[in-house]
């Protein structure tokens, strides 16, 4: 990682604990539920009421261990409701307390206890250590805990320590936690979903990546957990950990999850940089595996570059999105040339005019390989009547060497663009005279002095073809 990525990865990083410390504020107090101080009315009840509320112990009962640790915790429960922990707090000592008071039949004390926890995961690891070997303790008081209010604690508690650091999070891999609450929770209750995929979400971020077993652990539980998903934030989150992984390993990709999410177009327009990047790892597939889905998958991204492609100035997002468009259906046209008809009736075609102003306008597609790779395989798939009709209606010729005036720092761009001409002359004689009108040939003696050896190539070919 050089010191770029890093210092990203860094920024990145306390974004996040900042947006963990606004939800930790957020639900440090609850008011939705009322929580009885014991499960059982006993004589220690009172005694431990008044320990924790008042800080003091009757006169006719012994002073123990116990009510020493109630007072700690009462003590550090006002503390923590005030300020966040300090980053060089020792909270080993506390913790011990914590899980010695916790799971005792005292929902108020549990409350407690979860909150002092949570505010230990914000500042760095030093101060979540001491929680890793009570996870199990915890995952068993998450499942018999019969009150949300404590289980969404806990979630939120294992949230933080899958985003504080790898060995934080392979603690929660190595005890199953994601596999457990999903089984306990998602026949119970979807109350607490959303808090459940905000651990999943970020076990997908901390560095380095998880082993190939927890990602694939991790993807079935994806393709389970999204159906039961409310909140943007969440399915847009499990979407960006399922690209993660299946940019890693594209075979872990479900084909039936991606054609149930194409065939569903609730909310698809939120979400739509995380659809195009899944079907964009689709595209490189052999077309007989996706072939069952193909037209539901070209149905949906024609529906979408029509919406997308609205007018002549695209905003940046939306030029990259249709960079993505242009990449995907570059992948798909390679597999099956048919498509390219399904293409072409669409605002796409927009594209292809001569316009210098729309170029101007959307520099981030006309300066990206993306548009050029497509151009090329749309030429490649017309035969000669069509690609007749191509040029009469688009002066092909003249907007790509336009196109070549303004991108002549980009080897890659010039190649495809080169290649498009040369395909285009040999196809169609009359465009040999335009390339000449239009000054074909002095960029040629230009770029023939190119170091690319692609380049230099392409040049001779094309002064072959134009004499």
């Amino acid at each position: 990682m050089n010191i770029l990525q890093k210092k990203r990865e860094e920024f990145s990083i306390n974004i996040r604990k900042q947006k963990r410390e606004e939800l930790f504020k957020s639900k440090r107090i609850s008011k939705n539920q009322y929580l009885p101080f014991s499960i059982s009315n006993n004589d220690l009840s009172d005694v431990y009421f008044n320990a924790y509320y008042q800080k003091q112990c009757p006169k006719n009962f012994q002073y123990n261990e116990t009510i020493q640790k109630i007072f700690k915790i009462s003590e550090l429960a006002d503390a923590f409701n005030d300020r966040d922990c300090d980053k060089n707090y020792e909270t080993t000592f506390d913790v011990e307390i914590i899980f010695d008071i916790i799971n005792k039949g005292y929902p108020v004390l549990d409350r407690a206890c979860l909150q002092i926890l949570l505010a230990f995961t914000l500042p760095n690891h030093s101060t979540c250590k001491p929680i890793l070997k009570y996870i199990p303790d915890l995952l068993n008081f998450f499942i018999e805990t019969p009150y949300e209010e404590l289980k969404q604690s806990v979630l939120f508690i294992f949230s933080n320590l899958a985003a504080d650091c790898y060995q934080c999070r392979d603690a929660i891999l190595i005890y199953e936690i994601p596999q457990t609450i999903f089984k306990t929770i998602h026949s119970n209750t979807t109350e607490l979903i959303d808090d459940f995929a905000q651990i999943l979400i970020n076990i997908s971020r901390t560095q380095p990546l998880m082993s190939n077993f927890n990602q694939i652990q991790m993807i079935n539980l994806c393709w389970k957990l999204f159906p039961y998903l409310s909140t943007n934030e969440s399915i847009a989150g499990i979407l960006q950990l399922i690209q993660k992984i299946c940019t890693k390993d594209k075979n872990l990709l479900d084909l039936n999850f991606m054609n149930d999410l194409c065939l569903n177009n609730q909310n698809s327009e939120q979400f739509l940089n995380e659809i195009l990047s899944l079907i964009k790892i689709m595209s490189y597939f052999d077309r007989d595996r996706y072939e069952h889905i193909e037209q539901n998958i070209l149905n949906f991204l024609i529906l979408k570059i029509n919406l997308t492609l609205i007018d002549e100035k695209q905003q940046k997002y939306q030029q990259k999105q249709i960079n993505r468009f242009l990449s995907i259906f570059t992948n798909m046209i390679v597999e099956n040339p048919k498509i390219i008809y399904n293409i072409l009736n669409t605002k796409i075609i927009e594209l292809f005019k001569f316009d210098e102003k729309l170029q101007e306008m959307n520099m981030e597609i006309f300066s990206n390989i993306y548009y050029y790779s497509f151009y090329y395989q749309i030429v490649c798939g017309l035969n000669q009547n069509q690609l007749k009709q191509f040029i009469q209606l688009f002066q092909p010729i003249k907007q790509l060497i336009n196109l070549l005036d303004k991108n002549l720092n980009d080897s890659d761009i010039i190649i495809e663009i080169l290649r498009i001409i040369e395909m285009i002359m040999q196809k169609n004689i009359e465009s040999i005279c335009v390339f000449i009108e239009q000054n074909g040939e002095q960029y040629l003696a230009e770029l023939s002095q190119h170091e690319n050896e692609d380049v230099y190539k392409l040049c001779e070919n094309l002064f072959e073809i134009v004499k």
